[in-house]
């Protein structure tokens, strides 16, 4: 579906559902239409509410969040984290902490890897290695592991920790052991959606002049997401503007706030 099919079957749906209901311009719209797909994401990923089952295990959500997945191939650890002024040098929880720059886009992780005892090959790839699991642990799972000889980081698993740095990609701190020498850091991970813009926010002629963006973006974008998901998003968006011009309470606002 087009950016500009997406804008007229939302404002069909929207009208027949507020009949004599003021109209939106382009930017409420993309507004509306963004916050629908960023809802809509997060629901089909953790539609299970199962914490120790992936998105996987649903064929439709499969196929919603595939265009989603991208993968990164990381061999250098930075050493420092930008700031406003200056460089801060990262320090770790450990000795042998290293810490990856993964990108700027991500949503989750949902695979990790390191590898090991390879050689190099391809400019983006370690051959003849040992790829291990990268497991995500809490603060205090660390301090209760990284001392016990049967739960700290060893040549079959690596711990990561996260936290906040200021920088324009995720950071993320890899916890290895150190008997081994990382030389290649692989991440899967979901992205987040591009913003869905019906018209150029700098050239549509109700908001042109205005500098908004969503999400820093201005230029006309369609959804990203597989064919048979528009639809559904475009009825949340409805929903979602229905319940703004029908209850615009402090109480309504929460709710829909709560689901994005």
């Amino acid at each position: 579906m087009t950016a500009s099919e997406f804008r007229e079957e939302f404002n069909l749906r929207y009208n027949n559902a507020l009949e004599g209901a003021p109209g939106l311009d382009t930017y409420e719209i993309s507004t509306y239409l963004t916050i629908a797909q960023e809802q809509y994401v997060k629901t089909h990923y953790d539609a299970s509410k199962d914490p120790s089952i992936s998105f996987e295990g649903n064929e439709k959500s499969r196929r919603i969040l595939d265009s989603l997945v991208k993968n990164v191939r990381l061999r250098e650890p930075i050493t420092n984290v930008l700031s406003t002024s200056v460089n801060n040098p990262l320090v770790g929880l450990a000795d042998e902490s290293l810490f990856f720059a993964i990108a700027e886009d991500v949503m989750y992780i949902v695979l990790e890897t390191i590898t090991h005892g390879g050689e190099a090959s391809l400019p983006d790839r370690i051959i003849g290695g040992n790829k291990i699991p990268v497991v995500p642990i809490t603060h205090d799972e660390f301090m209760l592991s990284y001392n016990n000889p049967f739960r700290k980081p060893s040549k079959r698993k690596a711990f990561r920790i996260d936290s906040n740095f200021p920088h324009p990609k995720l950071v993320t701190e890899i916890i290895p052991s150190n008997d081994i020498h990382v030389q290649e850091y692989n991440v899967r991970y979901i992205s987040r959606p591009q913003p869905i813009i019906v018209e150029g926010l700098d050239s549509a002629d109700d908001v042109a002049g205005l500098d908004l963006t969503i999400n820093g973006k201005v230029d006309e974008a369609t959804c990203r997401l597989n064919e048979f998901t528009h639809r559904e998003i475009i009825n949340i968006a409805v929903e979602n503007a229905v319940l703004d011009y029908r209850e615009s309470t402090l109480q309504s606002r929460m709710q829909l706030d709560s689901r994005v």
